[in-house]
């Protein structure tokens, strides 16, 4: 459409022009955008629970103390790496823009971060000191979008 031609009657051009990229992408392209994103956050749930149990039995800490300084650094150290990962991978399955499915996942994280924080704020208490789950809701999605950005550096 040039500028003297005035748009059609209900022509949305963000909406539209959403609709048609959307459209031009094939069905198997939008799977594997969606298998990416899903494959990421598995990647970042098993990594997360299973790394956290192996450090609760390394250091000894039982679910009624409080942990130590060594664990809770250790413990966003790892969990930066697991997140790292995450975003990688999330990005190496994604059939374009992998940063985007890096991002989507990163937005994912931020909402369950957040989802946890008001469920701790809720019990009123918390495991551990009060800023590490404020940390984590920093370097989980930060940590994804590393990931997801290492990917891109590789192609």
């Amino acid at each position: 459409m040039t500028q003297s031609e005035s748009p059609p009657p209900g022509y949305r051009p963000d909406l539209d022009e959403a609709v048609e990229t959307w459209s031009r992408m094939g069905d198997a392209s939008i799977l594997r955008s969606v298998a990416a994103v899903i494959l990421g956050f598995v990647a970042l749930t098993l990594g997360s629970v299973l790394t956290g149990r192996l450090m609760l039995s390394l250091f000894g800490v039982e679910p009624e103390m409080a942990p130590g300084a060594a664990f809770i650094f250790t413990s966003l150290g790892v969990r930066l790496a697991v997140t790292i990962l995450a975003g990688f991978l999330a990005a190496l399955a994604a059939p374009r823009a992998p940063r985007l499915h890096a991002g989507v996942l990163a937005a994912i994280l931020v909402f369950f971060s957040l989802a946890s924080l008001a469920g701790l704020a809720a019990s009123g208490d918390p495991y551990g000191p009060a800023w590490y789950p404020i940390a984590m809701l920093v370097i989980g999605p930060a940590g994804v979008l590393i990931g997801g950005s290492l990917r891109t550096r590789r192609r």
